[in-house]
């Protein structure tokens, strides 16, 4: 599938999944009152985080052969880069969405350069490492010939450091982490993460027996 493509399906897929989930939660948000860019950043970032998982997870099912004969690798390496541009364009937008809002005061600096915001330098920071991290791993399959496989794979593995550093950002100084359904949601997909990666490090695919060949005719002959 195309990059082109794939960026229309995620747009689209957010677009209807944000169209179904606000009419039934609409009413359970507090009033914006002047506050709305914050809200918005609330809810990118979460369904960026999400958006993420998704792409770390079936990144590691898929490559354990979990699903093969089921679904084809093709449709889930699909599915597996659809949801990581999603990731990233929603995570971008928690932060630039920051910038005109009133009530904080972020500017690009904060926001894209490490250690420098003036609100949690070291907890932003993670947020804005993970998001680079997961930009660099998800763009490098388009430049596994330039890189090699070999190199391509380790920079595949700092998906988990950057999946770590988003966790550790949203829980440490997310605004809704003290709510029960933001702790279900951490709780669920960490451990549902790591349930993936030791089926990735454990599963072996069974193999399949070759069907008996029947005896060739001189074989056959010289039995009888």
């Amino acid at each position: 599938m195309q990059l082109r493509w794939m960026i229309l399906a995620s747009i689209a897929f957010g677009l209807l999944l944000g169209t179904f989930v606000a009419a039934p939660l609409g009413h359970l948000l507090p009033p914006a009152q002047g506050h709305g860019a914050w809200y918005a950043s609330r809810a990118a970032g979460l369904v960026a985080y999400l958006f993420l998982w998704l792409s770390l997870a079936g990144g590691l099912l898929m490559s354990s052969a979990w699903f093969d004969g089921i679904v084809s690798r093709g449709r889930l390496l699909a599915l597996h880069q659809s949801f990581a541009i999603a990731g990233l364009a929603l995570g971008l937008g928690h932060a630039l969405v920051l910038i005109p809002d009133g009530w904080t005061h972020f500017g690009l600096v904060d926001l894209f350069v490490p250690f420098a915001s003036y609100y949690q330098p070291a907890d932003t920071a993670l947020g804005t490492i993970a998001l680079y991290l997961f930009a660099i791993v998800s763009f490098s399959f388009w430049f596994r010939g330039a890189i090699g496989i070999a190199t391509w794979r380790w920079i595949h593995r700092a998906s988990f450091v950057a999946y770590g550093a988003a966790l550790w950002h949203g829980f440490r100084i997310g605004t809704d982490t003290q709510t029960l359904p933001v702790q279900l949601l951490y709780l669920l997909t960490s451990s549902l993460l790591v349930g993936a990666l030791v089926l990735r490090l454990t599963y072996v695919r069974p193999r399949r027996q070759a069907a008996a060949r029947p005896p060739s005719r001189t074989a056959a002959s010289q039995a009888g």
